[in-house]
């Protein structure tokens, strides 16, 4: 497991924490997740008929791959596919540029992500270095083209290079850029260039892929930084969601400083609460948002959340065990969990810890079938659970000696706790 010390820092590789964000970004559109990979694929054969460095290759490759990372509804997502422009559409470009400077090695994409649905009149004029202005408008270009493509009848994207060649030719001056138009139509005059983004060769593509082996050293605070990335997203998808992902990370860390477990691990329970809802947005709003009953389908539906969460963060090293102890956190220590159903003998304390801090705080905030619980009602389905051997007594036990520093925790807006 690796332990933060005072001044330690933790390895991570820099391409495959992005390729972690954007995956958790496709999730939001649940039906059409490729969108962010198309506008990457496009970028990168657009970066090289520009010549660009390796160095400059790279940014715009991941600029594409997180260009929607200030996007956390489906019905926004939608928009961006169906549309070629609507009213309000820089409001998630502003989003992510908010979220990408939280974390200092993305932030030097922030500003062209906030301007990639800026029409090319408006962005020359802005007092911007010309090159994040032909990266903003370069982004905005192919973004524009996937969404056209898509928006036609006919889903086989060499059948309508024409239609979409033609439509953004037409774009130039008005929206685009006209020299990145022309690099545009002459990177995408050949059959390659539409095949290679149908879906298995895309895949393809992205897995051969050189990876960039850009190692970084984050301290603990860095780690948190990103962890809360993952989580704005999350939160942000529905007001049944909004602080969930800070609310269970905070009780989680408390309940293990309670317990009495290390410091650094602490902190890194901490972080996997933060994470542990990811593949959430998997899940469709009107699913989240319903206020009956859900169908077995829709429960299915539900029930892949915490699996897809550990398949996103155990591709990023250095983050196996967080992903271990986020994802566990419907699991039950009779086996009756989901989704490996695993027991006692395999859920380690972490983990035990965030499923209570998890139940805890969902039961404490309002959700679309019921009113939050007050703190006495929270305590007596944990004792249930124990009762079925399906919660550890010990952590319930704790949290009842606990209730109302945990209650006050688990419903504090984050903002407040932060000291505003």
């Amino acid at each position: 497991m690796p332990v933060f010390k005072k001044q330690e820092k933790m390895k991570l590789n820099l391409d495959q924490l992005i390729r972690a964000l954007s995956r958790t970004v496709d999730l939001v559109s649940v039906d059409e997740k490729l969108h962010g990979k198309r506008v990457a694929y496009m970028a990168l054969a657009c970066a090289e008929r520009l010549e660009c460095s390796r160095e400059e290759q790279t940014m715009l490759f991941r600029m594409g791959l997180l260009h929607d990372c200030g996007v956390s509804s489906t019905r926004v997502h939608k928009q961006i596919i169906d549309e070629l422009d609507w009213e309000g559409s820089d409001l998630h470009c502003r989003v992510g540029e908010e979220r990408l400077r939280q974390f200092a090695p993305l932030a030097p994409m922030a500003d062209a992500i906030r301007y990639h649905h800026t029409r090319w009149p408006v962005l020359r004029e802005l007092p911007l270095p010309p090159k994040t202005r032909r990266h903003a408008n370069l982004i905005y270009l192919l973004d524009r083209v996937d969404a056209l493509a898509t928006m036609q009848q006919d889903r086989n994207r060499l059948a309508v290079k024409g239609k979409v060649c033609d439509k953004i030719n037409s774009l130039r001056y008005a929206y685009f850029d006209p020299e990145l138009i022309d690099i545009f139509l002459t990177a995408s005059d050949n059959d390659a260039f539409w095949i290679t983004m149908e879906t298995p060769y895309l895949e393809e593509f992205l897995r051969t892929h050189p990876a960039e082996n850009d190692e970084i050293k984050v301290d603990f605070d860095g780690l948190y930084a990103i962890a809360a990335i993952f989580a704005e997203i999350v939160d942000a998808k529905s007001p049944f969601t909004a602080e969930h992902s800070h609310g269970v990370a905070s009780l989680a860390r408390y309940l293990a400083e309670k317990y009495g477990l290390p410091q650094p691990v602490c902190r890194q329970i901490e972080v996997a609460g933060l994470l542990h809802d990811l593949g959430k947005l998997q899940v469709p709003d009107i699913i989240l948002e319903f206020e009956g009953s859900l169908s077995p389908e829709e429960l299915a539906t539900m029930h892949h959340h915490s699996y897809v969460t550990h398949e996103i963060l155990n591709k990023v090293q250095g983050l196996e065990d967080i992903a271990l102890w986020a994802s566990n956190h419907h699991e039950k220590l009779d086996g009756s969990g989901y989704p490996h159903r695993r027991t006692a003998e395999s859920l380690t304390i972490e983990s035990r810890i965030i499923m209570i801090a998890d139940i805890f705080q969902a039961l404490a905030q309002s959700r679309p079938y019921r009113g939050p619980q007050p703190p006495e009602v929270i305590v007596d389905i944990l004792k249930k659970g124990v009762a079925r051997n399906q919660l550890d007594a010990e952590l319930v036990n704790l949290v009842e000696a606990e209730l109302e520093s945990c209650y006050a925790i688990a419903t504090t807006p984050w903002a407040n706790q932060q000291g505003g």
